[in-house]
């Protein structure tokens, strides 16, 4: 088993990202051209958090920048110094949530020859950032569907990307006699899932009182089954 939970996972996230505001400065202010960070990083954390609000309530599409200046406070003149228009606020989420996110995967780096350990901490950290940005990849997902072609492409992609890297994983399992999983493919598939209901229904759990080191718990658990792991 991994020596991974949400509470070293944070230590972690803020000794490689800092904060999300901070980062969406750090990763927008030149062109931008954003001078005082302290000032900017607040400004993004009130309008994004207030685009997440809207969005929820009636959706990212119906939302106008009107709707965003009365309910951010913040003047359109004001909003107009971080973004141009709606496409630009929605890019800066995703490609804000894929840095953020792709940073705490580490997918490309292995730290151990075990592909099935590999899975294992890959799907947990993956729990973890969703728990961390859960109304980032709330909205993503949720609103995909009515922003740009482009732009949704982009996400189908980092989501494909996502399940690749699962699959990745159960192959190498397989290639080593490791597991008797039979459909790859389909597992992968079911993983993917299996991510998306955590912060597509953190409602359900939190019902039942389930954190995120107990969905992460019973999440590997359920990989073991699929993949038919070998004693």
């Amino acid at each position: 088993m991994i020596n991974l939970s949400y509470e070293t996972f944070s230590q972690e996230f803020v000794a490689l990202i800092g904060n999300e505001w901070s980062c969406l400065y750090d990763l927008n202010h030149e062109k931008l051209n954003l001078k005082n960070r302290n000032i900017a990083t607040k400004k993004f954390k009130l309008i994004i958090g207030t685009v997440f609000r809207i969005s929820n309530a009636k959706g990212f599409q119906a939302m106008t920048l009107r709707d965003l200046s009365q309910e951010s406070g913040i003047s359109m003149g004001g909003l107009y110094k971080y973004f141009s228009n709606k496409t630009q606020i929605a890019e800066m989420i995703h490609s804000a949530m894929v840095y953020m996110a792709e940073t705490c995967l580490k997918i490309s780096e292995h730290h151990n020859e075990d592909p099935i350990f590999e899975l294992n901490e890959l799907l947990a950290r993956h729990i973890y950032i969703s728990e961390r940005l859960k109304k980032w990849f709330y909205f993503v997902f949720m609103e995909a569907k009515s922003l740009e072609r482009p732009l949704v492409e982009t996400i189908i992609a980092s989501e494909q990307s996502m399940e690749n890297a699962i699959l990745q994983h159960i192959t190498k399992a397989k290639q080593q006699n490791l597991c008797t999983c039979t459909n790859p493919d389909f597992v992968a598939a079911m993983l993917k899932v299996m991510l998306q209901e955590w912060y597509l229904k953190s409602w359900k759990y939190n019902q039942k009182g389930i954190n995120a080191d107990q969905y992460v718990a019973n999440l590997l658990l359920s990989v073991y089954q699929l993949l038919g792991v070998k004693s």
